[in-house]
């Protein structure tokens, strides 16, 4: 559409040109300086120009529906500024022009005088946002739009814009608990007019009436609760569930773990496996309390021609104690477990005890074991690792 110059039109008030074929709305009309009522529906606005309605700076209604602005909105630069000369606007029909989204700033303008605003039957999904200067506004219509919710900065915004009311039916609305603040401001405001007809979509997919939902709201909230609560509550006891498993788990083969920590620390430090060449013959584990009696023991297979493993004399100053036991294992042909009263009470025995059993099972040495029972002790007595050892080790009373 070219440029348009009304000529002998200072008393022209309405000019429709609705329904009209304009394929086009780039250009301007000019000469319309006392229009306050401008109709152009139907028009084809795919291009669209933002100084269209420079011509008309007292205009107060402007009826553009069916004319496809939505379009041209995105295919225009700056679209924005589309309204910024007509600040005297007071009722404006913007429906079923398939608006997805309403360009940056077009309702930021100082429209002082606003009081109707007709967005349905479009594609919108948020609220609109409008200059802080808007305070006459009446009533805006969005029915038939594509929102689910009012998020709480358009709340804020509807709320700032004084004794306004919404039309809001024909959208999707969601009855869930992601727009239960939405469904509380809604329970309490008396903006929406038409709020009986308006529906919504619970979490089951179904169709409602919105004053169903509102009406019985603390229940609603309860049953939010229940359903956030309820899979908390359910991942919780499994996580804590999951956890006692696990340490159940590792205090009963608390010393498999470690021994296998060991080992791979061990190989990280480049252990050399001896396989059948052994440093020992045989490694002794023991109680310190008994020390005297194990040293005449070791005292007196030593003059038999065995070397034999003590942790005084053999064991490497600087590793642990842990490293150090799997170490003199490993070295040793045989380990002889000194078993008296107070090797039962000790910690570090039943460690030696499992670390050994470890070794055996992994290195298929199930005849290493050699136990000396010193003290008079009954089977039953015995560490529980080793009464599941006794018909499998040498023992010398």
């Amino acid at each position: 559409m070219p440029s348009i110059i009304l000529n002998n039109s200072l008393n022209l008030r309405v000019l429709s040109l609705k329904d009209n074929k304009i394929w086009s709305c780039k250009g301007s009309l000019k000469g319309g300086l006392r229009v306050e009522y401008f109709d152009k529906s139907g028009w084809t606005c795919i291009q669209l120009s933002t100084n269209l309605l420079y011509g008309f700076p007292n205009l107060k209604t402007l009826k553009a529906s069916g004319s496809l602005l939505g379009q041209g909105f995105v295919n225009t630069a700056n679209a924005g500024s589309f309204l910024s000369e007509t600040l005297r606007i007071r009722d404006l029909n913007l429906s079923s022009n398939k608006i997805t989204t309403i360009p940056k700033g077009f309702f930021m303008h100082q429209f002082e005088h606003l009081s109707s605003l007709n967005m349905s039957h479009n594609n919108l999904t948020i609220f609109p946002k409008f200059h802080s200067t808007v305070k006459t506004l009446n009533l805006i219509d969005l029915t038939f739009n594509s929102i689910t919710h009012f998020v709480d900065t358009d709340i804020d915004q509807i709320e700032k814009l004084g004794e306004v009311d919404l039309l809001l039916k024909g959208n999707p609305f969601q009855c869930s608990c992601k727009t239960l603040q939405f469904l509380k401001w809604l329970s309490k405001s008396k903006r929406i007019l038409d709020i009986l007809d308006v529906k919504c979509v619970t979490d089951t997919a179904s169709r409602t009436f919105m004053f169903e939902i509102i009406s019985d709201l603390k229940q609603f909230e309860i049953s939010c609760r229940t359903k956030f609560w309820l899979p908390f509550a359910v991942s919780l006891t499994s996580i804590i569930i999951f956890a006692m498993i696990l340490i159940v788990i590792f205090f009963r083969y608390k010393y498999a773990f470690e021994y296998f920590l060991l080992r791979l620390k061990m190989n990280m430090k480049n252990y050399k496996d001896l396989r059948q060449e052994y440093t020992y013959d045989a490694f002794i584990s023991y109680s310190h309390a008994d020390v005297e009696w194990v040293k005449r023991f070791h005292d007196k297979l030593s003059s038999m021609g065995f070397e034999l493993c003590l942790d005084a004399k053999d064991f490497i100053a600087g590793n642990s104690i842990a490293e150090n036991v799997i170490n003199a294992i490993d070295s040793s042909r045989k380990v002889i477990f000194i078993i008296t009263h107070n090797f039962l009470k000790s910690n570090w025995g039943s460690y030696e005890i499992e670390m050994t059993r470890m070794h055996a099972f992994q290195k298929g040495r199930k005849d290493m074991v050699i136990i000396v029972v010193k003290d008079e002790i009954e089977v039953n007595e015995m560490p529980h690792v080793m009464k599941e050892m006794w018909f499998k080790i040498i023992c010398i009373q």
